[in-house]
């Protein structure tokens, strides 16, 4: 299903459908879209590809640090009718095969800490980064679950209940890079002045 219209206030409904919340999950935020969907959709200014590019450029990240299962929930200013300054990403992630233990993840975490560091991470790709750690089993991961949820489906100014989008981290990067490389180029092209002599 594609993503759906932003409504009259700006925001990505938080569902579609008839039935309302208690329609078919499709149905429900957060929408499930390909990187190069979300590329489609909200690539629509050189700020907003920008940012995508950054976004991408982290996923690449995490996954050369070993982290290469899970999903990411995008929200904020980013899938609203505006110009944004940033991506806020929540990335839900599966442990490495040779991280599953508290002390192999710390290993692993120190080698190279930049992909999970917030300032990093906002400064250098424009991602505000937040993470949870699907491994942790019990009740942290539903409490972590539950708060983001509860976070980033309001709108902060007027709590308006509002839709994110779901990516896989599991999928290429490749497609969504040629789109915006292709938009950059293309916006990069001056239109002809129409005022000009034609001699």
């Amino acid at each position: 299903m594609p993503l759906p219209s932003f409504t009259i206030s700006g925001v990505l409904p938080p569902f579609v459908g008839p039935n309302g919340p208690g329609g078919a999950q499709q149905d429900l935020t957060p929408y499930a879209a390909t990187v190069l969907e979300v590329v489609e959709r909200f690539g629509t200014s050189a700020n907003r590809l920008a940012i995508l590019d950054g976004w991408l450029a982290h996923r690449r990240r995490l996954k050369a640090a070993g982290f290469v299962e899970g999903f990411q929930w995008l929200d904020g200013s980013f899938v609203e009718d505006k110009e944004p300054n940033d991506v806020d990403v929540v990335t839900f992630l599966r442990r490495p095969a040779d991280a599953k233990t508290a002390p192999e993840l710390n290993a692993r975490f120190a080698a190279d800490p930049a992909p999970f560091q917030r300032a990093v991470v906002k400064a250098e790709h424009r991602v505000d980064a937040f993470f949870v750690d699907m491994d942790a089993g019990g009740e942290s991961v539903v409490d972590l679950t539950r708060y983001w949820l509860g976070l980033f489906s309001h709108r902060r100014d007027d709590a308006m209940w509002k839709g994110m989008v779901k990516v896989r981290l599991e999928e290429d990067e490749t497609a969504g890079e040629d789109a915006i490389a292709l938009a950059q180029a293309l916006m990069a092209v001056e239109p002809p002045d129409a005022g000009a002599d034609n001699e």
